[in-house]
């Protein structure tokens, strides 16, 4: 099979581009079930969907600026070279057109660029969104404007960025910090309405700067068709979406459920929550705060959604959802090693009912599992 990247070796993150794709789904089942058997599990994953979109799905790419203008991805295990002008076939096509415009603009700007080691310099990062609708959103990550002469020569350079690239949306992002990360402290709308919109089935969602949304936007209404089937018919159920996020799970579900709370610990996310609730004309009940922190039992959910970040479940709330054993759990997993370790002590108490794969990363060994779990004798 011909590689689709030609800097694999350079760059990581299509590790798996050089596997035919039917083998990459026969690989992580495989994957899936090795990690069940190791923890001496007697369950099977049978399942997996593959992506309807094997390139050009990412919808969101958060490109480096160094200290010498170049832009691009980081070079594998060395977090302080950057690959300039590498354009990534996983990336969305309007991403694509749009990294090299805003690679023309950083080396034409006049700007400073920021330097990791010494710790100054203005450009930082270039984050690029793309939407199915035909939207896009630019986020210019840099550090604070050393003076009122350096902050007016941006803005001079936002309006070139804007009459060159045409972007639905661009955003300022401010990050006054030494950590290297692709996100500011405060954001101030450039240009737009700040914000990007999505579909997925007949739920739209608005997407702001700092907002998680799924990676592949072609594979995401895969995942919502198989969470809401897994949950069935919800008109008399309650519903308890722990983790989350922006509503991904918990707007779509309240358009049918009897009642839908959701918690999770990012106060920004959450308000993103209740913009998508009001766009859907939905009323789910969204709470800031930190699952393992939540007396979530007060609610008496009939099922519980759980979509925990890649490092797993808390201790807490694991031990939460032991204690108070929900009749239903609908597992939502992107790292199906920590989903393993939790169900050792979770399988005391439930059952495995239906679990599917979705491969929602293609060229990459990450894989999503959704997992339905019954309690015991309930």
């Amino acid at each position: 099979m011909k590689d689709l990247c030609p800097n694999k070796e350079l760059c990581g993150s299509c590790s798996w581009s050089h596997i035919p794709y039917e083998k990459q789904l026969k690989q992580k089942l495989s994957d899936i079930n090795g990690s069940f058997a190791l923890k001496e599990l007697e369950i099977t994953c049978h399942t997996i969907l593959p992506s309807p979109k094997l390139e050009h799905y990412r919808n969101r790419m958060d490109y480096v600026i160094d200290y010498q203008g170049k832009v691009g991805m980081r070079q594998k295990d060395k977090w302080w070279r950057v690959l300039d002008d590498h354009t990534c076939f996983l990336a969305d096509d309007r991403i694509d057109e749009l990294y090299g415009l805003i690679r023309i603009w950083v080396q034409a700007s006049g700007l400073s660029y920021y330097d990791r080691r010494a710790h100054i310099g203005l450009l930082r990062f270039a984050v690029v969104r793309a939407t199915r609708l035909g939207e896009s959103m630019i986020v210019i990550l840099t550090s604070p404007p050393k003076d009122a002469d350096e902050e007016q020569n941006l803005h001079a350079a936002f309006t070139s960025l804007i009459e060159s690239v045409k972007p639905t949306t661009l955003v300022w992002g401010i990050n006054s910090t030494q950590s290297d990360v692709s996100f500011g402290e405060t954001y101030e709308t450039i240009f737009g309405p700040g914000v990007i919109c999505e579909s997925v089935g007949d739920v739209r969602y608005r997407i702001s700067p700092n907002a998680f949304f799924q990676t592949n936007s072609f594979a995401a209404p895969l995942l919502l068709e198989t969470v809401l089937s897994l949950a069935g018919n919800l008109e008399q159920k309650t519903v308890l979406d722990l983790y989350c996020g922006t509503g991904f799970f918990s707007v779509a579900m309240a358009k049918s459920a009897k009642r839908v709370i959701g918690i999770e610990l990012n106060a920004e996310a959450i308000a993103d929550a209740n913009m998508n609730a009001t766009l859907n004309h939905v009323s789910p009940e969204f709470t800031a705060a930190p699952t393992e922190e939540s007396d979530w039992s007060i609610y008496e959910p009939d099922v519980v959604i759980l979509d925990p970040p890649r490092s797993g479940m808390h201790d807490k709330a694991l031990a939460d959802i032991i204690r108070i054993q929900p009749k239903e759990i609908i597992y939502v997993s992107c790292n199906y090693k920590n989903f393993t370790r939790e169900m050792v002590q979770l399988q005391n108490i439930y059952q495995i009912t239906d679990m599917i794969a979705i491969d929602q990363f293609p060229h990459t060994p990450h894989v999503e599992l959704v997992t339905k779990l019954i309690k015991k004798n309930s």
